[in-house]
């Protein structure tokens, strides 16, 4: 089966009275190839200073972040001006051998490749003020 390229877009407003906000992807199959991130405030003068991660979670299990396979990527402490902090991201993992144990080709240089989910993403922000949006655009080679 050939593998194709897509991009899968995820954005959360946050909710009247809220802080924190969540959303779920469709479940994604693939290799999550670069993350852009795109961030407005609900207000010019907001300071809010948002923390944005993304969890990789079970397609068949429920909501609940404790119970994520792994985080795919982890953006703290953004400022005041989001518009400096919209990025793109190449999130990267530690290749594993068949036992789960991390792979380096010398001791102490780590092999790294991309992310491969089998999942929904979700995308978890905190720190934020009402009405700030958080748009995740995922490019990923599916299979």
């Amino acid at each position: 089966m050939a593998s194709k390229i897509t991009m899968h877009k995820i954005q959360n407003t946050i909710a009247a009275g809220a802080t924190t906000g969540t959303t779920f992807s469709k479940v994604i199959r693939g290799k999550i190839l670069a993350v852009k991130v795109l961030f407005s405030n609900s207000t010019p003068g907001s300071s809010s200073d948002r923390d944005v991660n993304l969890f990789e979670m079970n397609p068949f299990d429920d909501d609940d972040v404790t119970d994520a396979l792994q985080e795919l990527l982890n953006i703290g402490t953004l400022g005041a001006a989001p518009a400096d902090d919209n990025n793109v991201y190449y999130p990267r993992v530690q290749s594993q051998d068949n036992t789960g144990t991390g792979v380096e080709y010398a001791s102490g240089y780590e092999i790294y490749e991309p992310f491969v989910i089998f999942g929904r993403v979700m995308l978890a922000v905190t720190a934020a003020a009402e009405a700030d949006i958080t748009t995740v655009y995922l490019m990923v080679e599916e299979y």
